[in-house]
């Protein structure tokens, strides 16, 4: 899986959609913040200007839908998420847009190292009686090998 697809994935489990606002902000901002970790020191003067000048409006109105996006996220009480990616529950004060750009990148950088590194693998289940398959697990990984599509 690469980073583009863990970060979708990531935020459609926090519980989020491409249909708020400030999705497709959180989402370059988050690729902007692979590429330079350190950009988010400075969100005001440099984050939120990048993704501005990128989809051509305000740092205004990207911080403001960013936060907006960061409600909603908190609002749809996925607390095993929350738990996981910020370290505290919907009824906890949710973070500010730094925090949130801070957790988030961090939570996707663990998981991306630990998929380079072969610690997670997807877990299979078969579609009739739903319990673990390991004949399909067994499949994925002789294909994974044979193709090298884990890298």
């Amino acid at each position: 899986m690469n980073y583009k697809e863990l970060l979708f994935d990531t935020l459609e489990k926090l519980g989020t959609s491409k249909t708020n606002l400030g999705y497709d902000y959180i989402v370059y901002g988050l690729l902007l913040m692979e590429e330079d970790p350190h950009c988010i020191s400075c969100i005001t003067k440099f984050l939120y200007i990048d993704i501005a000048n990128h989809y051509g409006t305000t740092w205004k109105c990207v911080e403001k839908n960013i936060r907006n996006s960061i409600l909603t996220i908190w609002v749809s009480s996925n607390d095993r998420m929350l738990k996981k990616v910020f370290g505290r529950s919907s009824s906890d004060n949710r973070p500010t847009n730094k925090e949130f750009f801070k957790h988030t990148y961090e939570y996707l950088d663990t998981i991306k190292h630990q998929c380079a590194a072969g610690a997670l693998h997807p877990r299979f289940f078969c579609p009739s009686c739903h319990s673990h398959c390991q004949i399909m697990e067994n499949i994925f990984s002789q294909m994974t090998d044979f193709y090298d599509i884990a890298n």
